[in-house]
C-alpha cells in the first residue's frame, strides 16, 4: 500500500470519527464554525474599511474567534434548546414568537456580553468595559429594535 493511499485511508477514518463527535455533540460543531465564521467576518469587514493583508488587526480577528466559539455558539445553542423546548412546534407563529422573545432577553445579554468581552479581552480594565458597555449598548439596541 503506498503512503498516498495510507494517508487518505486514514483521513477517511479520521472524518469520519470526527463527523460522529460532532454530530453527537452539536455544541462542538458550533464552537468550530463561529471560531471560523467570526473572525473570517472581522477580516472582511477590515477588508471593507481599506485594510490589507499587511495591516490586519489579526488581534482583533483572534479575539473574534475566541467570542464567536467559545461565548456566541454555546449561548446561542443553549438559547436555541430553551426556545424549542418551550415552544415545539414547528409554525409560523411560534417562529415570530421565538424571534420577538429572542430580540428582547438573548440580544440585549448577547449585545452586552459582546461590547464587554471584546474591550476586556483588548486588556482593558473591568471599568473600561463596562463603560464600554454603558457607552455603545442602549445606541446599538435602538437601532436592533428599529429594525424590526
Amino acid at each position: 500500500m503506498s503512503v498516498i493511499s495510507k494517508l487518505v485511508g486514514f483521513n477517511a477514518v479520521a472524518w469520519s470519527k470526527f463527523t460522529s463527535f460532532t454530530r453527537r455533540h452539536p455544541v462542538v460543531r458550533g464552537m468550530l464554525s463561529y471560531a471560523a465564521i467570526w473572525p473570517t467576518s472581522c477580516i472582511i469587514q477590515q477588508t471593507i474599511a481599506g485594510k490589507t493583508w499587511e495591516n490586519y488587526d489579526w488581534m482583533q480577528a483572534l479575539r473574534f474567534s475566541l467570542y464567536g466559539g467559545l461565548f456566541t455558539a454555546p449561548t446561542l445553542y443553549g438559547w436555541v434548546r430553551i426556545s424549542t423546548h418551550l415552544w415545539p412546534q414547528t409554525t409560523l407563529k411560534t417562529a415570530i414568537t421565538k424571534a420577538v422573545v429572542e430580540q428582547l432577553t438573548y440580544g440585549p445579554m448577547a449585545m452586552s456580553c459582546f461590547f464587554f468581552a471584546m474591550n476586556y479581552l483588548k486588556t482593558n480594565s473591568i471599568e473600561e468595559a463596562t463603560e464600554e458597555v454603558k457607552h455603545k449598548f442602549w445606541p446599538t439596541y435602538q437601532v436592533n429594535e428599529s429594525l424590526i
